[in-house]
């Protein structure tokens, strides 16, 4: 454990207020900010901060840490291939371990994938999809083909492409940045007599609401449809199996190319490899990051079928003019490598499936003495716990004001976690190694945190 003075905490805490400027937040904070941990250590599913207090990893680093903190084999990985080549120009040369990895993610995503392309991290893949998505529909002869729809909630990048496909995850970004029109489209939730989605249906669009919104910006200028097939940033509002088996058919029908983004929900935490596995179907591009490399480096990609990839090799604007320097970096990819082997090996996959069950049972469990709690839903090691005004629904004022107080008491209590659209999901998504008691333990401190915001709202 690292030990630190608090003289040199509040030196810390004056510099980061004075020079990093951190993802959504202002430039500078006036004076130093104890509201943020600084962390220095990890171990399996527990962080460490500076001053020697311990968390549960709730969300495993952003949905990044697949394989449990602390990882030795993954820092040997980096260590070996920085040894022998630490970096090379991507765009014109290989190196061993891009090859391999490409050959492997191959292997494991459903068919027809076939094709690789590496980005350095999962905004910049769904960046790659669209540009793909597009430029597919030029060599085909259908040039107007530019707009991509996405679902009310969903959220897949902050770079200007992804942007496109927010689906007002962030409600004053579009604002904030839009020069004009864009040629994203986002899709509302709707009722749908067709489709049971349960109570997942107060915050997602159906496959038929999706297929109403490409008939009416007309199927000829719609490229492709974007969606996490578990719709985590959307209030973990998982649908059944046969949504993506709909949505893949009114794709094929319309001619619209379908992208699954399985950045959050791949390699294993949804209980299969590939989320998408569950509902038996491929998609045209599939945008991947986070568990590839269970966050120890930095990398993302985009895999393809053969048939949009097939397109562009004989066609006159068949190049793809897009690359990114750090996109297939080999220490990256030699540590995604060791990753997979580690997923494999240790069965966490499987492992994912019956913790998963495990950890929704407990949660039901735990939160039965609390009178917020309206719906609990969850895939594998991806779980939403819906909190609302009362038991039957009834929502709160301020949603988001409520996500905060839950986060920030599950902090104080030591597990970290956070909230999702619209604000009063709170999202659980350990590292897949986690233990049947360690699920306890994070169950049990999210109950407690639970209980001690609704005393304080008189809500108990």
């Amino acid at each position: 454990m690292v030990e630190i003075a608090p003289s040199d905490l509040h030196k810390l805490q004056e510099s980061a207020a004075e020079h990093l400027w951190q993802p959504f937040s202002v430039a500078r904070r006036k004076g130093p900010s104890p509201d943020q941990p600084i962390l220095v250590s990890g171990r399996g599913i527990y962080v460490t901060d500076v001053l020697g207090k311990e968390y549960i990893d709730g969300i495993s680093a952003l949905e990044a840490m697949v394989v449990g903190h602390g990882r030795e084999e993954l820092v040997d990985a980096a260590a070996n291939q920085m040894r022998a080549l630490a970096f090379l120009d991507v765009f014109r040369y290989l190196s061993v371990p891009a090859i391999e990895l490409a050959e492997t993610l191959v292997r494991l995503t459903p068919e027809p994938l076939s094709r690789v392309f590496f980005t350095p991290g999962g905004a910049e893949a769904v960046e790659v999809a669209i540009k793909l998505a597009r430029q597919y529909h030029r060599i085909c002869g259908e040039p107007s083909r530019v707009k991509v729809l996405t679902r009310a909630g969903a959220f897949h990048g902050c770079t200007f492409g992804a942007m496109e496909v927010d689906g007002n995850y962030w409600a004053t970004k579009n604002h904030i940045y839009e020069s004009g029109p864009t040629a994203g489209r986002i899709v509302p939730p709707s009722a749908c007599t067709r489709c049971d989605l349960g109570k997942a249906g107060r915050y997602l669009a159906c496959p038929h609401q999706i297929e109403k919104a490409i008939l009416a910006e007309r199927p000829e200028t719609v490229a492709a449809v974007v969606v996490d097939p578990a719709a985590t940033a959307i209030a973990v509002a998982v649908p059944p199996p046969q949504y993506l088996r709909d949505l893949r058919a009114i794709c094929d029908q319309h001619g619209v190319l379908l992208v699954v983004d399985e950045i959050i929900t791949g390699f294993g935490r949804t209980g299969t490899v590939f989320c998408c596995e569950r509902s038996g179907v491929a998609p045209d591009i599939l945008t991947v990051s986070k568990g590839l490399t269970s966050g120890y480096a930095a990398l993302g990609a985009a895999v393809v079928s053969g048939t949009v990839a097939d397109a562009f090799e004989d066609a006159p604007e068949g190049v793809f003019a897009h690359g990114h320097t750090y996109g297939g970096h080999p220490v990256a990819c030699a540590v995604a490598l060791a990753n997979l082997k580690i997923i494999e090996r240790e069965g966490l996959v499987e492992r994912s499936k019956a913790a998963g069950e495990y950890l929704l049972e407990c949660l039901w469990h735990a939160l039965e003495p609390c009178n917020t709690v309206w719906d609990i839903r969850g895939l594998g090691l991806l779980a939403g716990v819906d909190l609302t005004r009362t038991r039957d629904g009834d929502a709160f004022e301020s949603p988001s004001s409520v996500g905060i107080r839950v986060r920030l008491k599950c902090r104080e209590n030591g597990l970290i976690t956070l909230p999702l659209h619209p604000g009063n999901v709170m999202f659980l998504a350990p590292p897949l190694v986690i233990t049947d008691k360690e699920i306890e333990q994070m169950c049990a401190t999210f109950a407690q945190s639970v209980l001690e915001v609704e005393r304080d709202l008189s809500l108990a």
